[in-house]
């Protein structure tokens, strides 16, 4: 009896540490996400910043270089440092999870991201000498490769967070448990066992213990629901695909399946 319980409990440390791993590597993900979208705010107020040096070289004539130079070099520094925080998250995130997955096109579009740092930076030094020069014109040249440098890195920033979304949902996992019930509604028990097997590849997957009922940790995919019979009982069948919009408040799956006993 007591090597059965020890067994249980096994299993149930094993499923709630791997269920606490997803957790933390989609919580790590979100932070990815967050950062990326922090550069994106800040390209928006680094183009407020260059539509306002465009008003004060062609409407109001008093350009401040000092000013934007600022600006652009704050810019440059949170990019660098959201980078590294996207590339940072992202690692641990790939540490904690269960289900691999690569990082690769994530770590190429933040060094792209950081890539067009430089490009800014050469523009300022640019603008700022053609304001001091009182080259006008040359000075409102250099506004549209600023501003493509600045949309590259929008841009950029956009396609980490759906690549991110991709990964989110790669390495998502479901907790299902089964409810048995009879004919008429009513609550009932059933100890048999339950197994599901996945319509795609053809696996069987069995609770988490022979007693149980719940099935932990279950990749997206549809799954055929089941037990196994009883002498004279069983339950009927249920194929369910796995998602979000079926997890309850309790963060579970929950498939009913009704008894029979001839």
């Amino acid at each position: 009896m007591k090597k059965v319980i020890f067994c249980v409990l096994s299993f149930t440390v094993l499923a709630l540490g791997q269920t606490f791993a997803q957790s933390v590597a989609e919580e790590n993900l979100n932070y990815a996400i967050q950062s990326a979208e922090n550069v994106q705010q800040e390209v928006v107020s680094s183009r407020k910043a260059v539509n306002l040096l465009v008003k004060q070289l062609t409407v109001l004539g008093n350009p401040n270089a000092t000013l934007f130079s600022d600006k652009m070099h704050y810019h440059v520094n949170q990019v660098q440092n959201q980078a590294d925080e996207i590339d940072y998250f992202v690692a641990l995130a790939k540490s904690n999870s269960i289900i691999d997955f690569s990082t690769t096109a994530i770590t190429a579009l933040t060094t792209d991201l950081v890539n067009q740092n430089d490009i800014l930076l050469n523009l300022t030094n640019q603008m700022t000498a053609a304001i001091q020069a009182n080259n006008t014109t040359l000075a409102l040249s250099l506004v549209t490769p600023i501003r493509s440098a600045l949309t590259k890195q929008y841009n950029k920033s956009g396609s980490i967070i759906t690549k991110i979304g991709v990964i989110k949902q790669s390495i998502k996992t479901y907790n299902v448990c089964i409810k048995t019930v009879d004919y008429s509604g009513n609550p009932t028990s059933y100890n048999a066992g339950f197994y599901c097997q996945n319509t795609v590849t053809g696996e069987y997957i069995y609770t988490d213990n022979q007693e149980g009922t719940c099935f932990t940790n279950m990749l997206p995919g549809t799954y055929d629901f089941g037990s196994f019979q009883d002498y004279f009982c069983g339950t009927s069948s249920q194929t369910v695909t796995l998602s979000d919009a079926l997890v309850n408040a309790n963060g579970i799956i929950e498939v009913t399946l009704v008894v029979w006993c001839e």
